[in-house]
């Protein structure tokens, strides 16, 4: 505020005395100057300015109390402010892209419709995800391809990083170009032959080495290698082979149940993409599983590109139980078969198995897994010119 006046150090010095809080005084000339004062003491400094013979006026009024004032002038701004954001809220507390990162034989659209069984889907709250270990642990359970699934939630972006498993490769059964042998990819004892083109070296029950010439892609003389006619080989040589691997088994597991509640939901789509309104169609489940049916609305023959999703929802729980050892070891074999054949490829076969030393620890069952297996342990080796 300004103060004018005869006797300015006059009413600084009874401001001080009356313990007024007057600040930022600057003086303008020797009958003005120019102060801050709190409201409180605004309304105790008048019988002090009319016994100096001041006169005050203000110039600002800053302060929380005179801009809510000001707001309450605007209440389209104030509401628009908060429905900013409430707006702003609801859009961070929603999920709105899903990714997939790491797969190449897996289909992007199977991972991401195993995500939407578990409740991670675009439009979803959240809040209503359940943990990464959780989600983890259920899309393993779910794609026995991968080695290894990661799930992270950043900002409202969800990504699944996953790690297939090695496989035999069928394209690299095909013939390469130029004539080839066919040689041992692992030592083995040999099981069965199948030979389309070539001359055998080897026999059934022999044993043979990494890298042993199995097939010969050259006709003629078997004393003299280099006469004859340079078809090529092909076909499947079968061996015998031993595999181990190591398991571990948790003996607390988890599995699905139904609770019998369920729910209907409808949305609008647009161009393929749902239109989720959490407060229209609160969700009352905390874990559940959804069925859509797609509704599309048709003009004569046309089908438009929106329409209605009616989304059912069945109430569902993970419920814990605990595996005796003899469970465990018998799901620790499954899983371990399902393993050792993807990694076979459709052309081996599984004779036998064996449990070595089975025991307990931390919770977990630990075993060895001993197979016995026949698999085409032919590979394809370039003839080179001159050999």
């Amino acid at each position: 505020m300004e103060l004018t006046g005869p006797e300015l150090a006059r009413f600084i010095n009874e401001a001080v005395r009356e313990q007024l809080e007057i600040s930022q005084i600057t003086w303008i000339s020797e009958e003005k100057i120019r102060l801050s004062i709190p409201v409180p003491d605004y309304f105790r400094i008048k019988p002090v300015l009319k016994r100096t013979g001041t006169k005050g006026r203000i110039l600002s009024k800053k302060g929380l109390p005179f801009w809510l004032m000001r707001l309450r002038k605007r209440q389209f701004f104030l509401w628009g402010l908060l429905l900013f954001f409430v707006l702003l809220y609801l859009l961070t507390s929603v999920l709105w892209s899903v990714e997939v990162e790491g797969n190449e034989t897996v289909p992007t659209k199977e991972i991401v419709r195993l995500l939407k069984k578990e409740g991670v889907f675009v439009g979803q709250l959240k809040h209503r995800i359940p943990d990464n270990e959780e989600i983890q642990y259920r899309l393993q359970a779910q794609l026995p391809q991968v080695s290894w699934v990661g799930f992270r939630v950043e900002g409202t972006r969800a990504t699944v990083t996953v790690v297939e498993k090695k496989r035999v490769d069928e394209r690299e059964q095909g013939e390469k170009d130029g004539p080839v042998n066919l040689v041992a990819k692992r030592a083995a004892m040999i099981y069965d032959m199948n030979v389309v083109r070539g001359r055998p070296v080897v026999e059934v029950n022999d044993s043979v080495k990494k890298g042993q010439l199995l097939v010969s892609g050259r006709y003629g003389n078997p004393d003299d290698p280099d006469s004859g006619k340079l078809a090529g080989a092909k076909g499947k040589v079968f061996g015998e082979v031993w595999y181990e691997s190591k398991v571990t088994v948790p003996l607390q597991q988890k599995r699905k149940v139904y609770t019998g509640r369920r729910e209907t939901a409808r949305f609008p789509f647009l161009a393929s993409r749902v239109v989720r309104l959490p407060f229209l169609f609160p969700e009352t489940f905390s874990r559940y599983e959804t069925i859509q049916q797609v509704q599309t609305l048709r003009f004569r023959d046309w089908e438009l590109p929106f329409g209605w999703v009616e989304e059912e929802r069945l109430e569902m729980e993970w419920v814990s139980y605990k595996l005796t050892a003899k469970e465990a070891i018998q799901l620790g074999k499954e899983r371990a078969r399902e393993d050792l054949l993807l990694k076979l490829g459709k052309d081996g076969r599984i004779l036998g198995e064996k449990v070595l030393h089975p025991h307990v620890e931390r919770g977990k069952v630990v075993m060895k897994i001993h197979f016995d297996v026949v698999e085409n342990i032919a590979v394809q080796q370039p003839i080179l010119q001159g050999e």
